[in-house]
């Protein structure tokens, strides 16, 4: 059994409600729903009961409560501790990072950090937004950069402001055009990702002009996005740097009106011990002086 699934189970029932635990957590509503789910196939038998009033514990799930309680708490004094133990020797860093932030920011913090002290280890973890949280959450990461989580124990630092992009076909025409309208994409299909919390100020301005999309795509990678568009199929808006490493025949514009993303880090909460974490909390802090845009 995974104690960290019983912990978000945990985190749901406190909320009352799914959506604002996902909300809450930083995850997907999907993701959230297909944890509950594993949970409840492993045991066998439902431990909450989903409705249009929220969430709340089944029969079964009042009599396991106790016991989930218990494993949550124990985990939880256990990897402190033994995160400890190994922060304590101070020579291993674990990162975890968004594709996007691993090109861009991810990469020159590094080479700071190693410039400080080349002796130390680092570990380098590249996932979704439901990996970064899972990994922080388990304690199995130091560090992760990427949008805001809401996780107990674990501070965020805001580092940049990611502009939202008009994602057009290479062969879209633009002349005289220095932004895109959000009215025009009324004219053209449009191609919607599950879009991310830390992309709620889009998500806003999309609902605000009713614009609706003709295809939606979940999936981890914006690559069948940029894709489709490239053809010709739709147009689509993304942020600016998760278009940093696609090479697909496209052009951009910035919206308008404008619209941004945060970008940053969620770090676990320091102890005095970790000599490793403390030196690249320092490195990101001198990186986001020298060229952050993110509002502090």
């Amino acid at each position: 059994m995974n104690v960290q699934k019983l912990s978000i189970i945990l985190e749901a029932l406190r909320c009352g409600s799914m959506t604002k635990a996902a909300e809450e957590l930083g995850y997907t509503q999907s993701g959230l729903t297909y944890t509950v789910n594993t949970v409840e196939n492993e045991l066998g038998f439902p431990i909450v009961i989903r409705d249009a009033s929220g969430i709340r514990l089944s029969a079964e799930g009042q009599e396991l409560l106790p016991y989930i309680e218990e494993l949550v708490e124990c985990d939880h004094r256990f990897t402190q501790y033994a995160q400890g133990m190994l922060h304590r020797q101070g020579k291993t860093l674990n990162v975890a990072t968004y594709p996007s932030t691993a090109e861009t920011i991810l990469p020159e913090i590094l080479a700071d950090f190693m410039r400080s002290d080349p002796d130390i280890k680092v570990n380098v973890r590249v996932g979704s937004q439901d990996d970064l949280i899972r990994w922080l959450s388990d304690g199995n990461v130091d560090f992760g950069f990427g949008g805001q989580f809401h996780l107990p124990g674990c501070d965020w630092l805001p580092l940049l402001e990611d502009p939202e992009l008009a994602v057009l076909p290479g062969d879209f025409p633009t002349d005289g055009m220095t932004a895109f309208p959000m009215e025009e994409f009324h004219r053209h299909p449009f191609v919607l990702p599950i879009y991310w919390p830390e992309e709620a100020a889009l998500v806003r301005q999309l609902e605000q002009y009713r614009i609706e999309p003709q295809f939606a795509v979940d999936f981890g990678d914006n690559a069948p996005i940029i894709a489709m568009v490239e053809q010709g199929l739709a147009l689509s808006a993304l942020p600016e740097l998760t278009l940093h490493s696609y090479r697909y025949r496209i052009k951009t514009l910035p919206l308008d009106p404008p619209c941004s993303r945060i970008v940053g880090v969620n770090y676990r909460q320091l102890g005095a011990g970790q000599t490793a974490a403390h030196k690249f909390l320092h490195c990101i802090t001198h990186w986001s002086k020298k060229f952050g845009t993110a509002q502090q």
